[in-house]
């Protein structure tokens, strides 16, 4: 199954071009040319070139990297070419027409897997999935990135179990027991639906709070994790199920229009580093 965002290509009037080959880390390589842009920058390309492969050991000295990014207080990367011996990405910031920009791929169809059932439908990026073992960090969820006071709706029906435990590391949260079980534990909330107390049923669309970054937390986002009856962790992508988002056959024209302006620049750049 696909599903449709009618979205724009992002336009911005200065754009900053990158060209380097990889040596050593993503960071450490952009460094080198942006030496206070490169790890912001690094972060946000970590983030789409996950979805590829292992960043730590899939990136190998030598890999081609060019990006185009817009130069703000903290840097937004708008475009991205990667052409490595085990990753190979292309991808285009586009704004959905709602203002939510996310990352897609040279014909349009979104970069991250779309998760149905989104508790955050308008969130802007997943930055973290579920991972764990070695050289891994311990993750039990997805985050899904998304500015304070976003919506956060409940994917499916089910029982409020618990509100605001453990809020030094949670921050603002709660716990739903679905009708099948397995619990699933929203955190970081900027606040809460007030209505909510343990023991209140909740149909899915119920709303319970917005996204914030409250308790151990670096930046605004929900973080999101589903538990088996067990106490297992349970993979949200593999529960909820997942679709891919493509652009919508009246905007594909204007999109690689600009998406060729974006190869453009990003070959030009590339000549003129020889």
């Amino acid at each position: 199954m696909s599903v449709t965002f009618l979205i724009s290509l992002v336009i911005i009037a200065s754009p900053h071009v990158v060209s380097t080959p990889i040596e050593g880390s993503l960071e450490r390589s952009l460094v080198r040319k942006v030496p206070s842009d490169g790890p912001a920058l690094a972060a946000q390309i970590a983030r789409l070139l996950k979805w590829e492969g292992d960043i730590v050991r899939n990136i190998h000295r030598g890999d081609q990297l060019k990006i185009v990014y817009n130069p703000n207080e903290v840097p937004e990367l708008i475009a991205l070419w990667y052409n490595g011996l085990q990753i190979k990405m292309e991808a285009y910031q586009a704004d959905d027409g709602t203002g939510v920009k996310r990352f897609y791929g040279p014909n349009g169809v979104l970069i991250e897997p779309h998760m149905k059932k989104n508790p955050v439908p308008s969130y802007v990026q997943i930055t973290e999935a579920v991972q764990w073992g070695r050289g891994k960090r311990k993750h039990h969820g997805i985050d899904l990135k998304a500015p304070t006071g976003t919506p956060i709706l409940l994917p499916f029906s089910g029982t409020v179990q618990r509100v605001n435990w453990l809020r030094r590391v949670n921050g603002n949260c709660v716990e739903i027991r679905y009708r099948d079980g397995n619990l699933g534990r929203f955190l970081h909330l900027h606040d809460v639906s007030k209505a909510l107390r343990a023991g209140k049923k909740l149909s899915a669309g119920s709303p319970l709070g917005s996204v914030g970054s409250t308790g151990r937390s670096g930046a605004p986002h929900l973080h999101y994790e589903i538990r088996s009856p067990a106490g297992k962790v349970v993979d949200p992508f593999k529960y909820h199920g997942t679709e891919i988002g493509r652009l919508p056959s009246n905007l594909k024209n204007e999109f690689l229009r600009v998406r060729n302006q974006y190869r453009g620049l990003m070959q030009w750049q590339a000549r003129a580093a020889r």
